[in-house]
């Protein structure tokens, strides 16, 4: 088995039989309406890519994880003109993804079910699902001839690889996200200060579930994929230059694994686009000529800026007010439209405001608890959730050229909240599609019905807790304990304080602590244990 990296979380996976292509983002248009672009530049390696899928005489596949167009490239399958292939996607509730497929024209597209297994000769592809809120992601595993490789690429499933890897016995090569992927803080109106320190926690938080999935699976060699993008826009260009942020560089993460895996560590490579892996060997057989490093990553990020500088000129252009004033409308019918489909409103406490940034004196103002939406004049609430965009960028959205968590994630917009609290319920209102609203809440009211309850052992005290994650469901007996107190989910690292009765501080979600004998035979979930500074 060997593996070509195409960049970002794209691999090109070959056996003796099969030919793998998993997640290559390719295109020169980047991602997210341009603007996250491929770190390194990968564009040279599509012409290689294209001619494996056409023509290579092995069993072909191609692997998409989940829809974010920095794993979905459709501009670049577009070029695809012989389209043989078999097409392996996860059979998620929200079927974009699979219709999108249907309507390519691949010759066989596998709609998997979590675990389910694509045999091939010699060996086997397998993929597990998560597939809860707006989270909907899989993970893939490659066995050949007794190698194997784990790719979780953006997918949370750490609370099930102790699972996986007794099941599927020594994983060989291993790959997860070390960056991060999200809006906050990149969006928000912070103080320099309150950046740093929320980028700081959300680093820490990532690189350590990155060292407790190498302590699980134990593999011969580490990946870092998944890692940063770069954002080349001229107005987006001063993310990479913040001195911190949630996009560190791949030798960042290899100093805290060197320090917290102590002596531990597995073979860590930062591959460039284009490098080849020997699974067997367990080292790099072929390398890329263009290698970026920490000493010439800011010439590198510039130069590049100016070859895709005719990418955003093209994507620039003025507006008369009169057709800002039909975006501002269309806008407001489009939030009132969620709203009424929005069955878990009544949770939402603080109104939402948002403003065009052409007409700052009509903010839209959503009202959850009355399901009204109507506009005014300034914001009058203490407590609130206040987003401001350009029309340019929300019609974008409204013409379904952007689906709403593409355009989140094109960060060109300002967001602030007052309290500074996460609520995943406004989150998901904000992220999710019309139709898949119903389906979303569903799906949240089915997560909190599990009321399994399991011991967790901290600080000397025993605890009684929710088994599962208030949040997406995730196993807290796969969590662990963090300053003898906080129960930390394994999915996305909220930390569960147990001396205040299970709640999170961050979002005010409770795992419904209570202090508890136990028995004897009872085994606590985790074990004390503090958690190395980054």
């Amino acid at each position: 088995m060997q593996i070509t990296f195409l960049g970002h979380a794209g691999f090109l996976i070959e056996t003796q039989h099969a030919l793998v292509v998993a997640d290559p983002w390719l295109s020169p248009q980047g991602a997210f309406d341009s603007a996250w672009m491929q770190f390194p530049r990968n564009h040279q390696l599509a012409p290689f890519v294209r001619e494996k899928l056409e023509l290579s005489t092995k069993e072909r596949f191609l692997y998409i994880s989940h829809e974010h167009k920095d794993h979905y490239d459709p501009d670049f399958l577009r070029t695809l003109t012989k389209r043989d292939f078999t097409v392996v996607i996860g059979r998620f509730r929200r079927t974009a993804l699979r219709d999108a497929f249907e309507a390519y024209g691949a010759r066989r597209i596998l709609t998997c079910e979590d675990q389910q297994e694509v045999p091939f000769k010699g060996g086997y592809l397998k993929l597990y699902l998560t597939d809860s809120g707006t989270n909907r992601d899989s993970a893939l595993l490659v066995q050949e001839r007794g190698r194997s490789f784990l790719n979780l690429n953006d997918c949370k499933v750490h609370d099930r690889l102790q699972r996986i890897v007794a099941e599927e016995g020594p994983i060989d090569v291993f790959t997860a996200q070390f960056s991060g992927a999200i809006w906050h803080p990149t969006c928000y109106d912070y103080s320099r200060e309150e950046y740093a320190e929320h980028s700081r926690q959300k680093r820490a938080s990532k690189f350590e579930a990155v060292a407790r999935a190498i302590e699980i699976v134990q593999p011969r060699a580490y990946l870092a994929s998944a890692g940063p993008a770069c954002f080349l826009d001229p107005s987006l260009f001063h993310i990479n230059l913040e001195p911190v942020n949630i996009f560190p560089r791949a030798s960042e993460l290899f100093s805290f694994l060197h320090h917290r895996l102590a002596g531990k560590t597995p073979r860590l490579f930062e591959p460039m686009p284009g490098d080849v892996l020997d699974v067997e060997l367990a080292e790099m057989v072929s390398l890329a000529p263009e290698r970026v490093t920490d000493e010439n990553v800011s010439q590198y990020l510039r130069s590049y800026a100016a070859l895709q500088t005719r990418v955003f000129r093209e994507r620039r252009r003025n507006m008369m007010l009169e057709e800002v004033d039909r975006i501002h409308l269309r806008l407001r019918e489009e939030l009132q439209h969620k709203l009424d489909v929005f069955s878990l409103a009544e949770r939402v406490m603080m109104p939402l405001y948002l403003g065009l940034l052409e007409l700052p004196g009509q903010l839209i103002r959503v009202d959850f608890r009355t399901r009204r939406v109507d506009v005014v004049g300034e914001v009058r609430d203490l407590s609130r959730y206040t987003l401001i965009a350009s029309a340019a960028d929300i019609v974008r959205v409204l013409d379904r050229k952007l689906n709403w968590e593409d355009f989140l994630l094109s960060f060109r917009f300002r967001a602030s909240r007052q309290p500074d609290i996460y609520d995943a319920t406004l989150h998901n209102f904000l992220a999710a599609e019309i139709e898949d609203l119903r389906t979303m809440c569903d799906g949240t009211l089915d997560t909190e019905s599990r009321k399994e309850r399991t011991l967790v052992s901290a600080g000397g005290q025993r605890y009684s807790v929710n088994r599962f994650c208030p949040h997406q469901g995730a196993d807290l007996q796969e969590g662990w304990i963090e300053e003898g107190r906080y129960l930390v989910c394994p999915r996305h690292r909220w930390r569960f304080d147990l001396r205040d009765g299970g709640v999170c501080s961050a979002n005010g979600c409770s795992i419904q602590a209570e202090p508890s004998s136990g028995k004897e035979e009872d085994k606590p979930v985790a074990v004390p244990e503090q958690r190395p500074s980054v």
